[in-house]
């Protein structure tokens, strides 16, 4: 994990690389302490990035993942020099 990347991102990036990755895998892959791991799940799906289909599992959210992108290229057309 990158020192200038968060763990939530981590998790992100990595998640989308291998959606078959819950948290418990998660956190084996990471290192990572597993209910920080699982809190990061619930935040990226709180956030729209990823949906819960069930216990331990989750896919990632096109129509979330998209809104999310869009409204980051709209801040960075929006900031001025």
């Amino acid at each position: 994990m990158s020192k200038n990347q968060s763990l939530k991102d981590t998790i992100f990036k990595e998640f989308l690389r291998n959606p078959a990755l819950g948290p418990t895998e998660m956190s084996e892959k990471l290192g990572a302490n597993y209910n920080s791991v699982k809190a990061a799940f619930a935040k990226l799906a709180e956030e729209g990035l990823l949906e819960r289909s069930g216990r331990g599992n989750y896919e990632p959210s096109v129509p979330g993942i998209l809104l999310n992108l869009m409204a980051r290229v709209e801040a960075l057309e929006t900031k001025t020099p």
